[in-house]
C-alpha cells in the first residue's frame, strides 16, 4: 500500500510543477520547484542504485517539460546521491524511517534541515548549470536564494498538509 502512496505522491507532485508552478514566477527571478518533495519523501530503506535512477529520472521528466538540456536530470542526480547522506547525519536511527521521510519521522528540526540543505543545493545546481557563465552572477544568486525561500515555504506547507 505504500507503494502506491509514494506512486501517487510522484504524479501529484509533477502534475502540479507542470501545471502551476512551471507557470509562476515571481517578480521575475523567483520560481519554486515542489517537485523536488517527492525526492526528500522518498523511504530510507530503498537501495541506493533505486533512489539514484528515480532521482535522474525525474529529473529526466523535467527537463522534458521544461525543456531545459540535462538541467534538472544533473540537479536530482546530486540529490538522489547526497540525500541517504544528509538523513543519516541528521538522524540517529534512520533505519526506523521505513515509510517516509517527514516532519513527523524524523523531527520538525531535523527535517528543515534536510529540506534547506537539499533545496540550496538542487536550486544552486539548476541556476548555476541553466546560467552557465560567471557573468550576471549576482542575478543566479538572487535566483538561487529567492526560489530556495518560496520553495522551502511551499514544501513545509505541503508537509503540514500531509500530517495535520
Amino acid at each position: 500500500m505504500q507503494v502506491f502512496s509514494n506512486i501517487a505522491r510522484f504524479v501529484l507532485c509533477l502534475l502540479l510543477q507542470m501545471v502551476l508552478f512551471n507557470r509562476l514566477w515571481l517578480l521575475g527571478v523567483c520560481h519554486p520547484y515542489v517537485y523536488i518533495l517527492c525526492l526528500l519523501a522518498m523511504p530510507v530503506t530503498i537501495p541506493r542504485w533505486a533512489e539514484m535512477l528515480i532521482a535522474a529520472a525525474t529529473g529526466l521528466v523535467m527537463d522534458t517539460i521544461c525543456s531545459s538540456p540535462g538541467v534538472h536530470m544533473a540537479a536530482c542526480a546530486l540529490m538522489g546521491y547526497l540525500r541517504p547522506l544528509v538523513i543519516h547525519s541528521l538522524v540517529q536511527e534512520p533505519e526506523r524511517l521505513v515509510l517516509d521521510v517527514s516532519s513527523a519521522t524524523i523531527g520538525r528540526l531535523e527535517f528543515l534541515k534536510m529540506l534547506v540543505f537539499m533545496t540550496l543545493v538542487h536550486h544552486s545546481a539548476v541556476f548555476m548549470l541553466d546560467a552557465w557563465s560567471l557573468n550576471g552572477w549576482w542575478m543566479t544568486l538572487i535566483r538561487i536564494v529567492c526560489s530556495s525561500a518560496a520553495t522551502i515555504v511551499m514544501l513545509l506547507t505541503f508537509d503540514r498538509l500531509r500530517h495535520a
